[in-house]
């Protein structure tokens, strides 16, 4: 029985695609994740956009930045 072929015919190909498979899985649970932390956050103000305080934004002095 030539098991050099099987194992390049059947196992390789099944280890890549099954574990491209369990990457896809994880991403899409991570993305869902991040989806609902973001729902969450937007429920405290309903429509209304989140504004960065422009202090905040722009460093002009590097002491009163600390």
């Amino acid at each position: 029985m030539n098991y050099f072929g099987m194992f390049f015919s059947f196992m390789l190909p099944g280890i890549l695609l099954g574990s491209m498979g369990a990457i896809a899985v994880h991403q899409e649970l991570q993305r869902r994740k991040r989806q609902k932390a973001r729902k969450v956050q937007r429920a405290g103000q309903p429509g209304a956009r989140r504004v960065a305080d422009k202090g905040k934004l722009y460093v002009y002095d590097m002491n009163a930045a600390a």
